[in-house]
């Protein structure tokens, strides 16, 4: 549960709203069955705040530059998707299937990628701060020039099939 407060100003007066968000992004209280927003569409540039597509197949789509921020896609196929200049931050891919995924410049700020098949995928110059990659395959993936600060990295495969070993933060140990 999150609380809003909004601060307005009507003719000198102060007047305070509260309003109460309901966070769902992260939680496994969410059933694979439930949309939190049915109106996301596929496509560049799509608007896609909170949606949840649990196990979706969504392989070779092309959603550069689309807004997903706190959206859910666990087990989802996104193999040979297009998510570059994507806005992913605090979402979930968690057993995600990015094999040949174009993240090229992809702002994934505190994403929950773990477990996620990251094989061949193209990550140069996307923001992969504090992001959870714990069990993540990123065998043959492209980070050049990625931001991995804080990025959990125990027990990932790494781009040269190495395993990233326990404590791995920002870099594969």
């Amino acid at each position: 549960m999150l609380n809003r407060v909004f601060l307005t100003a009507l003719g000198g007066i102060a007047v305070i709203l509260s309003t109460t968000v309901t966070v769902q992004a992260w939680t496994d209280e969410i059933s694979p069955d439930q949309d939190v927003n049915t109106i996301c569409k596929f496509e560049p540039g799509a608007q896609c705040t909170g949606a949840v597509r649990i196990g979706a197949n969504m392989a070779g789509v092309d959603m550069q530059n689309a807004s997903m921020p706190t959206m859910r896609l666990d087990q989802a196929n996104l193999s040979r998707a297009n998510l570059s200049g994507a806005i992913l931050q605090l979402s979930s891919l968690e057993g995600a299937d990015l094999t040949l995924a174009n993240l090229e410049r992809a702002h994934l700020h505190a994403v929950n990628l773990r477990d996620a098949n990251l094989t061949l995928a193209n990550l140069s110059n996307a923001n992969l701060l504090d992001a959870d990659l714990r069990g993540a395959n990123l065998l043959g993936a492209n980070l050049f020039g990625a931001i991995l600060i804080e990025a959990k990295l125990e027990n990932a495969t790494w781009t040269d099939g190495r395993i990233c070993a326990k404590g791995s933060i920002g870099e594969c140990l």
